[in-house]
Parts: C-alpha cells; structure tokens; sequence
C-alpha cells in the first residue's frame, strides 16, 4: 500500500465519519445553547409577571368587576429544527416519547403566553381571563420545511377602577 492509498484511505475516513460527526456534535452543541438561552429567558419572563398579572382559562374572572377589558394575543413561530427531527428518526424506530419535540413544544408555549403578558401589560392590565391557544402549521409549498405557529390569546383587564 503507497502513500497515496493511505492519504486517500485518510481522506475517506475524514469524509465520511469524522466530520459527519463534528458537524453533528457542533448542530447539539449550538442547539443546546440556544435552548438554554430560550428557557432561561422565559424563566426571568415568568418570574416578573408571576403575582403581577392574575390569569385563568376561566370565560370571567372569580370575584370582580372588570374595567377596560382588551383582546390580547402573543404569537411564537417555530422551524422544523432538523437535529431534533434526525435524534427523533430513531425514536421511531423503539416507540417512546419524543423528548426533543415535547421540550420545544412546550418553550413555544411559554413565549406565546409570555407575549400574549406583556401585551397585557402595555394595555394596563392585571388580569387575563378566558386564555385560548391554538396552532397551525406552516408549511413552504408542500416542503418538509416550514413551522408551527402558537398563538396565545385571551381578555385583559384591570380588576379595579383606577
């Protein structure tokens, strides 16, 4: 076996194995910061609104009048992530819950919600009552590509005359 075999041997190796899997490992390794960021975000989001703004899925809220009541909506848009969608190739193969898609689902539902807030917020609420989510799809022109959209909406307003 000469040199060039072996280069060419190294050559397909690096090829086809080793950078597959640095691409790979780079795609979770990025995809991981990215949810981290996200969920940290929504925490700090949670946590400011949490006693600040009453919410209920409730058609009035319990024990009150309501003052200047507002339409309120948040929206969140997600991507077919493709990482999530090659791991979870492989879950279909063994059955069981895809993790990946039941984190991301739930972070979107969360940034809905967190916008649908801060919409209230800018009207001068302190309550949502009657909150409604519902989806659609996205899709470009028959493509896998595309997305889901989330919206979250609901009736803001103030509990007390002011």
């Amino acid at each position: 076996m000469g040199d060039d075999e072996i280069r060419a041997a190294f050559f397909m190796l690096f090829l086809y194995i080793f950078l597959p899997l640095l691409l790979l490992g780079g795609t979770w390794l990025t995809q991981h910061m990215i949810v981290r960021s996200r969920r940290k975000y929504l925490s700090e989001q949670e946590e400011y609104f949490r006693g600040k703004i009453c919410m209920t899925n409730l058609k009035q809220f319990p024990g009150g009048n309501c003052f200047a009541p507002v339409l309120v909506t948040g929206a969140a848009v997600i991507a077919n992530n493709y990482f999530i969608s090659f791991v979870s190739g492989f879950r279909n193969l063994f059955g069981g819950e895809m993790k990946g898609y039941s984190g991301m689902c739930s972070d979107v539902r969360r940034l809905a919600l967190v916008r649908m807030l801060q919409e209230a917020e800018k009207a001068g609420a302190d309550a949502v009552c009657n909150i409604r989510f519902e989806t659609s799809t996205i899709n470009s022109e028959g493509k896998k590509s595309g997305g889901v959209e989330l919206v979250a909406y609901g009736t803001a307003f103030r509990r007390s005359h002011s």
